[in-house]
């Protein structure tokens, strides 16, 4: 009977990040198909050069968000999911709550403040620097949807993500048609979509939480809320750099290539970012499931197993997005028009490179529950030379297609670290006598 009892639990513990996984996709399932929807529309409504310029101002948003994060995010699902009582997960939580108002105010400033001077400097003032300051309110309201989904995904709360999911694609894309439709897309009504979807999300998402999660604590709790504050803050100095980093590496390319080269070029990325993003959503769903999972164990054993489950399941979904290389010539065409053809090289290296980062980033939450930040702080900062020594060599040469060399490369790269870290980590060295 014992033996029976073990193999049901080591049953359940290797089926657990499948069915995990499985929730959250049976939501993003309908992202998916929406979201392709949503693109293609907006993208055939848009120029070229309009559409760099809608790139170009995401991506400004998104080098900010690197103020708005502090790598908290990464912290707050390590010590809620790790939590040893009901307490010390609440208190963890509102002073993550504190730290995302604070940061995301701090950030959307910063942007607004330096728009005009950013625009003229770097970019010819091809965006209006008015839409870029507006753009700049995405970053509290956004920050405030990623707490809820935050604290959801340390509490493996995967039915109410799924729920989130399902409901932003209906949103976005209910109201792109309903832009399209009426001729309206634009950069101005594109942009307030990014501003005020999250908060109708985030006023959606906010039941699936206890009420105690909801505001932040009383006075006579501001003592204890500090306190797990600077705990947070600690643990996300060196993560902090992690995130500062890969930030500034998801966003270098679109940055260079809206310096080197015209807008319509930026435009023709941008399709190829946008279609990529749509497979992100089963990058997403792996990754929301493995991070909380990966927190909970501590033992080298727990881990070596987590890893070996992990490469299961994305060695399956590996293969399914590599089948669709062969195609990307007609895809791209087909969902945006073939104004957009050029984009299909650019897009095929982005989609391997992703595949490489689907493999390795699971992989790299062990570093985590081992508590080694420096090490991510390290290959993080690693990858983002590296990609910065390339980028600015092949974009200025190749444009489009050279952002996208530098991208793989540095994937490749990132993940040899990564297995060489998450390696020298699990490995059980001999004891000698």
């Amino acid at each position: 009977m014992k033996r029976i009892n073990e193999y049901v639990a080591q049953s359940y513990i290797r089926s657990k990040p499948i069915r995990n996984v499985g929730i959250l996709l049976a939501g993003n399932a309908l992202k998916l198909g929406l979201g392709f929807l949503a693109s293609a529309l907006t993208y055939r409504a848009l120029s070229p050069a309009d559409a760099g310029r809608f790139t170009l101002v995401l991506s400004l948003v998104g080098l900010f968000s690197l103020f708005a994060e502090f790598g908290f995010r990464d912290a707050a699902v390590n010590f809620i999911a790790g939590a040893k009582s009901e307490e010390e997960a609440l208190s963890v939580a509102h002073s993550f709550l504190v730290g995302k108002i604070l940061f995301g105010t701090l950030a959307a400033v910063l942007l607004a403040l330096l728009a005009g001077w950013i625009l003229n400097s770097w970019y010819l003032n091809v965006v209006s620097a008015d839409l870029l300051r507006f753009a700049a309110l995405s970053l509290l309201t956004g920050g405030l949807l990623n707490y809820a989904q935050t604290l959801l995904e340390a509490r493996q709360t995967f039915g109410a993500l799924s729920l989130i999911s399902a409901a932003q694609s209906v949103v976005r894309a209910a109201a792109i048609a309903a832009l399209f439709f009426t001729g309206r897309i634009a950069l101005w009504p594109l942009i307030a979509l990014e501003v005020s979807i999250p908060v109708v999300l985030l006023l959606y998402g906010s039941r699936f939480l206890p009420p105690s999660y909801r505001v932040p604590r009383r006075a006579d709790s501001i003592l204890s809320t500090r306190a797990t504050f600077a705990r947070l803050w600690r643990f996300s100095r060196w993560i902090a750099v992690a995130a500062v980093a890969s930030t500034i590496f998801l966003r270098l390319d679109v940055l260079l290539l809206g310096h080197f080269r015209p807008e319509a070029e930026v435009g023709l990325y941008g399709v190829a970012l946008a279609l990529l993003s749509k497979f992100e959503v089963f990058q997403n769903a792996i990754l929301t499931t493995a991070f909380p999972e990966a927190c909970r164990y501590k033992t080298k054993h727990e881990l070596r197993a987590y890893v070996f489950r992990t490469f299961r399941l994305t060695g399956i979904a590996s293969a399914g997005f590599l089948i669709l290389i062969p195609f990307a010539r007609w895809l791209v065409p087909l969902l945006y028009g073939n104004i957009y053809a050029a984009a299909s090289l650019p897009f095929t290296l982005l989609l391997i490179g992703f595949v490489v980062s689907l493999n390795t980033q699971p992989a790299s939450f062990v570093l985590y529950s081992l508590d080694r930040p420096k090490w991510i702080a390290a290959g993080d900062v690693a990858q983002l030379i590296f990609n910065a020594a390339l980028a600015f060599w092949l974009i200025p040469l190749l444009g489009a297609t050279g952002a996208a060399v530098a991208v793989l490369a540095t994937r490749i790269f990132g993940g040899a670290l990564t297995a060489a870290m998450v390696g020298w980590s699990l490995y059980e060295r001999p004891i000698h006598h």
